[in-house]
């Protein structure tokens, strides 16, 4: 009797301990309108091959509990009449008890006020990921990505095609997943069509760490990304376009110029061809509008944005030789030659994938430039003025590829490559003239330069992940390379006079100039992370690095005989400058439904090594540094999150910056390296909120940054009273700034209007040395921006606004001299869809520059553009076009700037009056499609 009992009770306790094995899946729903319970609803837990696991409603208080779950990946999907559905994608691991916590559901009672949808799911809430079907949005025929962008709640995109999304920038634009031409996002936006897009994900993109162990680090960019349709990846599709413009009429400080008179022209051809997870992509424009297919980064590069540098005035290192391709300052008429191609597939049952992006660009550029410089000294003023005429011809060839080898459900093996030619050939004319504060003349230079070369740079990474079986622990090993080469050579031809100061001076200098870099970094990193519990891991990681870099100038001056033979040993030298990186680090980070944070630090050991064969001489420099780190941050709620970070990191002097070679490719104005810099050391403090509601297209991000910087490196200026400049880097105490940023966007629903407000505010306090005397520089800036946008579905869309801008400048040497002014520009968009399908846009911008005392000039302009066009054909497939670009004829380039020591402001040559006419044709050949 005993043993059948025993028998019995065993039998029970191993039955009992079978069924009570698996994981369990539990949280509490809320509404989010009337933060209630969510009663009833349907909790339903889908298998990644699609098999639905578990099913339940939610008990009175919103509660649900799915036990007895085996380890796996999952979609848990809530669903409840008159709200939108949530879905998020689960890991579950052995026994793990994952809580969900409190998630909230939201209604779709607002969603029919807001847009016009076709069907009930117009928008999903995927953990945080927002799904929009694009089928539930209305655009019109023929419409690109970037119009549909345009019509979804909380996505705004301005004219240069930069989109922000939630209150962020987008950074990347993928296509199913994957990369689409690299990092340029609008050959996507602007060049796929909206009717091949099944739906468009906005989701912040975890980085490739975090990614492969799973544990979130914090590091994020806001990324879209494009789902096509089944049908637009079975056939092809893409657009071609010509366009034939009238010639320029342009002036420079009202003088005209021949430069620009070729006639206008934009061509452009894009060709995708998609069967399942491979595609093809051609994409090419020809033009000599500053309109082609350049994301917005690139086209600040190329094209003349708002960063312009002037090599007289400014605080950084500048050499005439410089090589890189991609220097253009946005000076003159530019010719943009852009190629590219891209490929993408998946294989070996989608385990395995390839990428591979190649592309060639060139940029023909002439440009001519005036530049005002005010130079402000302990004792005294000098007012530098310049013209300035520029040739440039640059080409930047690139190809990268990526494979990825998925060797088992645990391990991965990444191989990446990238390789970046640049040729160039440039030439520059130059006449500066300098007076001192009576107006009297102090010197006046004129001089060419020219300059030719190629640079090289070629990359790649290999990486072996893997994971093990116990959730959290990982091993990563990564192996690293880069080369650098730069080849180049130039002339220098100058002439320059000293007026009264000596009498009769005059200085003549015609050189020949060659410059060899070369430079290697390799290295390797090792990253394993141990889960310490289910919430805590520790993460260690250690990296050796090593750097060498090669640099021979050698400068010639010209012989009797005509041949640049004599070789100038003060202006030449063979330098090495080698940097050896030893690291190790440890953090713990925490992860929970809510709360994501980490605090550790790295140890660092750096060698500094720099041979001088020219000199005989070699000069060590050791650093032992501690990199402290922390991070916070704190999901409030699905749509709100605040995240508060921490970083401490070293910066080491450049080559340029240590060569104790001069630069004096302008005799006026000359660099010397300082072979004594150390480095330096940052701390960055950053608090960041985000508030973002879909359905009731609201956003709010705020920002906040803090950075100090110890033994920074700052200019050490001297000013002789010939008005000759000699500059040289040197470490300094200390600089710091502030910097703020807030983004609000709302809209009325009944005025059916968007309301966008930007705001920025800078503070910065640097250091300098101004002819052996300390400087401090104090520099404020404040900006705000304010759009107002209305819309009437395929009727008119209309922007309106003004932004307004103060910068003021003030140094400690010389306080009685304050630099502040205004500057405005207010605003306007139409776009008008008329009948018999002709479409009408007009805008204009006018902007307003405060004069000050120093720049008098009345520098405001107001552009206005106008096109009217019309589609053709029963498809709508062809559109002409007929426009006109800066009607009054005023569009100048402009910029100004006010930083330690001079303020400066500098007029260049843009595009200015131009009509075009163009047509084009979207076409696709799809299975089904006529």
């Amino acid at each position: 009797m005993n043993k059948k009992l025993l028998l019995l009770v065993w039998t029970f306790l191993i039955c009992q301990s079978i069924f009570a094995q698996g994981g369990r899946i539990f949280g509490t729903l809320t509404d989010t309108t009337n933060y209630r319970p969510m009663a009833y609803s349907s909790v339903s837990l889908i298998r990644k091959d699609s098999v639905l696991v578990r099913t339940q409603f939610a008990n009175t208080k919103g509660e649900f509990n799915l036990q007895q779950i085996k380890p796996d990946t999952y979609r848990i999907l809530i669903t409840r009449p008159a709200f939108a559905d949530y879905e998020e994608d689960i890991i579950l691991n052995e026994n793990e008890e994952k809580n969900l916590g409190s998630i909230s559901l939201i209604t779709r009672e607002n969603l029919l006020k807001e847009v016009l949808i076709k069907d009930r799911s117009a928008i999903k809430i995927k953990g945080d990921t927002t799904e929009f079907l694009v089928d539930s949005f209305l655009t019109n025929k023929n419409s690109n990505v970037e119009d549909l962008l345009k019509k979804l709640p909380g996505i705004q995109v301005d004219k240069n095609g930069k989109i922000t999304a939630q209150g962020q920038e987008v950074k990347k634009v993928l296509v199913d997943g994957e990369e689409f031409f690299g990092n340029d996002p609008t050959v996507a936006t602007r060049n796929l069509k909206a009717e091949n897009v099944e739906t468009v994900q906005v989701f912040d993109k975890k980085s490739d760490q975090a990614a492969f162990t799973g544990i979130d680090d914090g590091s994020k960019e806001k990324t879209i990304n494009l789902t096509l349709k089944d049908e637009a990846k079975k056939g092809y599709f893409g657009k071609v376009k010509g366009g034939i413009g009238t010639k320029l009429d342009n002036k420079i400080d009202g003088v005209n110029t021949t430069v620009g008179q070729e006639n206008r022209y934009e061509n452009e051809l894009m060709f995708n061809n998609f069967k399942g997870k491979r595609k093809v992509s051609v994409f090419s424009t020809f033009s000599n509008t500053n309109k082609t297919g350049l994301d917005w980064e690139d086209r600040e590069k190329y094209m003349g944005g708002n960063n312009v540098e002037y090599d007289e005035a400014s605080g950084y290192m500048f050499s005439y030789f410089n090589s890189d391709p991609n220097d253009f300052n946005g000076n003159g008429i530019p010719q943009t030659n852009y190629i590219g191609g891209f490929f993408t597939n998946k294989f070996n049952k989608e385990k395995d994938q390839v990428n591979f992006t190649a592309t060639r660009k060139q940029s023909i550029v002439k440009g001519i430039d005036k530049n005002y410089t005010q130079y402000i000294l302990p004792d005294t003023m000098y007012f530098n003025t310049q013209y300035n005429t520029v040739n440039s011809n640059r080409i930047n060839n690139t190809a990268n590829g990526k494979l990825e080898f998925k060797i088992d459900s645990l391990s991965t093996f990444i191989f990446k490559a990238d390789l970046n030619q640049g040729l160039f050939d440039k030439s520059s004319e130059y006449i500066s003239e300098n007076y001192n504060e009576n107006a009297q003349l102090v010197n006046k230079n004129k001089r060419t330069n020219s300059s030719k070369g190629t640079t090289l740079k070629f990359s790649y990474s290999a990486i072996y992940n893997k994971k093990f079986y116990k959730a959290g622990r990982s091993l990563s090993l990564q192996w690293d390379q880069q080369l650098n080469q730069n080849n180049s050579d130039g002339y220098i031809l100058s002439k320059t006079n000293y007026g009264d100061s000596i009498a009769n001076a005059e200085q003549n200098l015609d050189q020949f100039k060659q410059i060899e870099e070369n430079g290697n970094n390799l290295g390797g990193k090792i990253t394993y992370t141990e889960p310490l519990s289910k919430k805590w891991f520790l993460v260690t990681d250690a990296d050796v690095h090593y750097t060498q870099n090669k640099s021979a100038i050698g400068t010639f001056n010209k012989s009797l005989s005509g041949i640049y033979n004599q070789k100038v040993d003060s202006l030449s030298n063979n330098l090495t400058y080698d940097i050896g990186m030893q690291k190790g680090g440890v953090a713990f980070k925490y992860v929970s439904k809510k709360i994501n944070g980490s605090i550790g630090g790295r140890i660092s050991h750096t060698n500094l090594t720099q041979v001088n064969q020219t000199l005989d001489t070699t000069f060590h420099q050791d650093f032992l540094n501690l990199f402290p780190a922390a991070r916070f941050n704190y999901k409030i709620s699905n749509s709100r999150s605040i995240a508060v970070s921490y970083n401490g990191q070293t910066r080491q002097p450049t080559l340029q910056q240590i060569n104790p070679i001069q630069d004096i490719s302008n005799p006026l104005v000359i660099y010397k390296g300082n072979p004594n810099l150390g480095q330096s050391f940052d701390n960055d403090i950053s608090v960041n909120y985000n508030s973002y509601q879909a359905l009731t297209s609201r956003s709010l991000y705020l920002s906040l940054s803090y950075s100090h910087t110890f033994n920074d490196f700052a200019n050490y200026d001297k000013v002789d009273n010939l008005g000759r400049r000699v500059y040289e880097t040197v470490n300094v105490k200390a600089n710091q700034s502030i910097n703020s940023y807030m983004y609000y966007y709302f809209e009325i629903k009944k005025l059916n209007l968007g309301i966008n407000n930007q705001a920025s505010g800078s503070y910065n306090k640097n250091m300098n040395f101004i002819n052996s005397l300390p400087n401090t520089n104090n520099n404020y800036n404040l900006s705000y921006n304010l759009n107002l946008s209305y819309d009437i579905e395929e009727k008119l869309d209309i922007n309106i606004g003004s932004g307004i801008e103060y910068n003021n400048s003030k140094s400690s040497l010389r306080p009685d001299v304050v630099t502040s002014y205004f500057t405005y520009s207010p605003n306007a968009y139409v776009n008008v869809f008329l009948p018999k399908h002709f479409e009408w846009l007009i805008d204009g911008t006018y902007n307003i520059r405060q004069q000050t005392a120093v720049f008098s000039k009345n520098n405001n302009t107001l552009i206005i553009n106008a096109s009217v066009s019309r589609k053709f054909l029963k498809s709508e497939n062809l559109i002409a076009k007929i426009g006109v670009d800066d009607i009054l004829n005023q569009n100048i380039g402009f910029y100004r700037n006010a930083s330690s020591n001079y303020i400066n402001e500098n007029t260049y040559l843009v595009l200015k009056r131009y009509f075009m006419f163009s047509l084009t044709y979207n076409f696709t050949k799809a299975p089904g499609s006529k």
